[in-house]
C-alpha cells in the first residue's frame, strides 16, 4: 500500500527529516563561505576523501572483507582516463567510466578467487594485487611514463573536467559524495544491504538463510570499485598529474579504512564523518610541521583511533546516533504519521506449510541413503540412512562427538559425504553446495554453536531470514514482526542481538530459522545451557511449530525435550546408528543405556 499525499507531506515535514535536509544545504553552501583558495581545496579533499571513503566502506564495512589494495582501482581509473584524454583526445567523463569498467572487469577477476580466503589472508592478497599494480605503471614506461608521470595540460573546460577555479571542482566532488551517500543508503535498506551486513557478521549464518555470499560480496566490490576508480579520475584532473606512486600508493588505501573505521564502520555517514575529522587534521599538520610531518599523520591517527575505540567503540556515527534520537523528540512536528501496525494472525511460515501440496502427511520428505564421512583416519559418520515423513519430528542422540551436528552439515551443504544420498521431496540433493542452495530448496538450520548477527538489531536478524522468499523489504519487515511475536521477542526487536541472554539468542536463531519459511527445520541443540524454565518455553515453542506443518529434525541433550516432542528417535554411536525407533523403546534399549543413557536414567 503507497503511501497517501497528506501521510507523505507529513513525512517530509517529520523532524526525521530536518536533520539531513539541513546538513545537506550545509553541505551545498559550505564551498561557498571560503573564498580562500587552502579553505576550498581543503573542502574539496574533505569531499574527495569521503567519497572514497565511503566506496572503501562498500565492501570493507557493510560485506566486513577488509580490502587493503583499493588504490589498485583508484590507479586504474586515473591512468585509463589520463590516457584516453592525452593519447585519443577523449573526454574524461567518457574516462571515467571507460577506467571504472575496466577497473570493475579486474575487480571481477581478482574478487572472484580472493573471496575464498578469509581474516588476514584476504588483506594481504588485496595488498600484493596493488603493488603488483605499482610495479607494471612504474615499470610499463612506453604507456605510463613510469616514474616521471603524466602531465595534463591545463585546458578549462567541462568536457576536460578541468576549471578555472576550485569552486565547479568543489561541486563535482560533492557530488561525487552525495550519489555514493545516497548509493550507500539505499544498499543499507534494501535486501542487498541485509545480506551485506548478515554476511558480515557470520558467513555460515548468512548462507544458512540462503544469502549467496560470494555473489554479493562480489557486487559490493564491484560497485566500491567503480566509485573509487571514478574518484581516480578527478583526482587526476584535479591535480593534472599522475606517476604510479600517487595513483597506487598503499598508504592511501590504509587512510581508507582509517576514516571508515573513526568515523563508523559499515554505517552510511561514517566514513564522511571520519573525512570531515580527518582530512583537515592531516592537512594541518602538514601546513604547521611542513617537512618534518612525514609519516606523522598515521601516528596521530594511531592516537585518534584508540581514543575512538576506546570511547566511541562503534564510530562517530554511533556517538551522533546517541544524542540524534532524544534531538528529534524535542524538534516540533507537523501533523502525525503512523507506520501501519504489524500483520497479525497465523505466522507466515505455517501459512508456507499448510500450503505444500507436494505430497501427503504420510509420504517421506526427506531421506539419507548409506551416507558416510571421513576427516583423514577419523570416521565421523558411517553408513547412516534414515528418512523423515511429513509433519513428523524426528530426533537425533547421542555422546559427544558421535557424529550428529556432522550429519547436519553433511545435509545442509556445509560439507560434502564421501559417499551415500540425501533426498529431499524425493529429488537428489546430495552434496548440495553452497548452503545457500540448500536453504533455497526449503531447507532451515540452526547452529550447536548459536551464530546471532550481533551488530544487528533483532528485528534485522529475521530479516534477514525473511529476505530468503522476498525482496520486499516492507513484506520482510511485516514477516519479520510476526515472527518475533511468534517466538516471543516482540519487546527486543529494537535491541542489538549482541544484548540478549543466551536464551532469547536461541530463541532469535530459532525465530531466523523460520523466517525463511522451512518446511524442514533442523534444530542443532537449541535447549543446550537452559534453565527449566527456558527449558520448557522452548519446548512450547517447537510444539506450535509442529503443529503448524512444518517438519522437525532436531539434536538434544535435554531427554525430557526429545523423549516429549519426538515421534521417532535415532541414536548415534562412533557415527554409527545403533537404534532407531519410539522414544519409549530407544529409553529402555540396553545399548543406548550402555552408550549414552546410563542405567541412572533408566533408575
Amino acid at each position: 500500500m503507497g503511501l497517501k499525499p497528506k501521510n507523505t507531506i507529513v513525512m517530509l515535514l517529520s523532524p526525521e527529516c530536518y536533520v539531513p535536509l539541513g546538513l545537506l544545504l550545509f553541505l551545498l553552501l559550505l564551498p561557498l563561505l571560503y573564498g580562500n583558495p587552502f579553505y576550498q581545496n581543503l573542502i574539496i579533499m574533505i569531499f574527495f576523501h569521503g567519497t572514497v571513503a565511503s566506496a572503501w566502506n562498500l565492501v570493507g564495512g557493510f560485506a566486513g572483507q577488509v580490502a587493503l589494495g583499493h588504490t589498485a582501482f583508484f590507479g586504474i581509473g586515473a591512468y585509463t582516463s589520463t590516457l584516453l584524454y592525452l593519447k585519443f583526445g577523449i573526454s574524461p567523463w567518457l574516462g571515467l567510466l571507460a577506467g571504472a569498467a575496466i577497473a570493475m572487469l579486474i575487480a571481477t577477476g581478482i574478487g572472484i578467487p580472493c573471496f575464498r580466503l578469509k581474516s588476514h589472508f584476504f588483506a594481504l592478497a588485496t595488498i600484493a594485487f596493488a603493488e603488483v599494480m605499482r610495479f607494471i605503471a612504474s615499470f610499463w614506461r612506453d604507456l605510463t611514463q613510469g616514474g616521471v608521470g603524466l602531465l595534463i595540460p591545463f585546458k578549462p573546460k567541462l568536457g576536460n573536467l578541468i576549471f578555472q577555479s576550485k569552486l565547479p571542482y568543489a561541486y563535482v566532488a560533492l557530488g561525487f559524495m552525495l550519489t555514493i551517500i545516497l548509493a550507500s543508503y539505499v544498499i543499507r535498506t534494501s535486501r542487498f544491504g541485509f545480506y551485506l551486513n548478515g554476511l558480515r557478521e557470520d558467513q555460515d549464518a548468512a548462507e544458512s538463510l540462503g544469502v549467496n555470499t560470494s555473489r554479493y560480496k562480489l557486487y559490493a566490490l564491484l560497485i566500491s570499485v567503480f566509485f573509487t576508480a571514478a574518484a581516480g579520475t578527478f583526482y587526476a584532473q584535479y591535480f593534472l598529474f599522475i606517476d604510479p606512486f600517487i595513483a597506487f600508493n598503499l598508504n592511501f588505501s590504509i587512510e581508507l579504512a582509517l576514516f571508515s573505521i573513526i568515523g563508523g564502520l559499515g554505517t552510511v555517514v561514517g566514513p564522511v564523518l571520519g573525512s570531515f575529522l580527518l582530512t583537515p587534521l592531516d592537512v594541518l599538520l602538514r601546513g604547521w610541521l611542513g617537512g618534518i610531518s612525514a609519516g606523522l599523520n598515521f601516528i596521530v591517527y594511531g592516537l585518534v583511533l584508540m581514543v575512538a575505540v576506546t570511547y566511541f567503540p562503534r564510530g562517530l556515527a554511533g556517538w551522533v546516533r546517541r544524542w540524534y534520537g532524544p534531538l528529534i523528540q524535542k524538534l516540533p512536528r507537523y501533523g502525525e504519521w503512523k507506520p501501519e501496525p504489524p500483520v497479525k494472525g497465523t505466522p507466515i511460515f505455517a501459512v508456507e506449510a499448510s500450503q505444500s501440496t507436494s505430497g501427503s502427511k504420510d509420504s517421506t520428505l526427506f531421506e539419507v541413503q548409506s551416507m558416510s564421512k571421513s576427516f583423514g583416519g577419523l570416521i565421523a559418520v558411517k553408513d547412516v540412512s534414515f528418512e523423515i515423513k511429513r509433519g513428523e519430528v524426528l530426533g537425533l542422540i547421542g555422546p559427544n562427538g558421535a557424529g550428529k551436528t556432522t550429519i547436519f552439515n553433511l545435509v545442509t551443504g556445509f560439507l560434502s559425504p564421501d559417499k551415500g544420498n540425501v533426498l529431499f521431496k524425493g529429488e537428489m540433493i546430495t552434496g548440495l553446495k553452497p548452503p545457500h542452495r540448500v536453504c533455497g530448496r526449503r531447507i532451515g538450520r540452526t547452529f550447536q554453536l548459536v551464530k546471532p548477527f550481533n551488530e544487528l538489531s533483532v528485528l534485522e536478524n529475521v530479516m534477514v531470514g525473511a529476505f530468503a522468499r522476498t525482496q520486499n523489504a516492507k513484506k520482510a519487515r511485516e514477516e519479520a514482526n510476526q515472527v518475533l511475536d511468534f517466538i516471543g521477542l516482540s519487546r527486543h526487536r529494537d535491541s542489538l542481538a549482541s544484548s540478549l541472554t543466551i536464551a532469547d539468542r536461541k530463541r532469535l536463531e530459532l525465530g531466523r530459522a523460520l523466517a525463511t519459511k522451512p518446511e524442514l527445520l533442523l534444530l542443532d541443540e537449541v535447549m543446550a545451557g537452559l534453565n527449566p524454565k527456558e527449558t520448557e518455553e522452548i519446548i512450547e515453542i517447537v510444539k506450535s511449530i509442529s503443529d503448524h506443518g512444518v517438519t522437525l529434525f532436531m539434536i538434544e541433550h535435554v531427554m525430557k525435550a526429545i523423549m516429549t516432542l519426538s515421534h521417532r528417535v535415532i541414536v548415534l554411536h562412533h557415527g554409527e546408528k545403533i537404534v532407531e525407533g519410539t522414544p519409549a523403546e530407544v529409553s529402555k534399549d540396553k545399548r543406548v543405556i550402555d552408550a549414552y543413557l546410563g542405567e541412572e536414567y533408566l533408575a
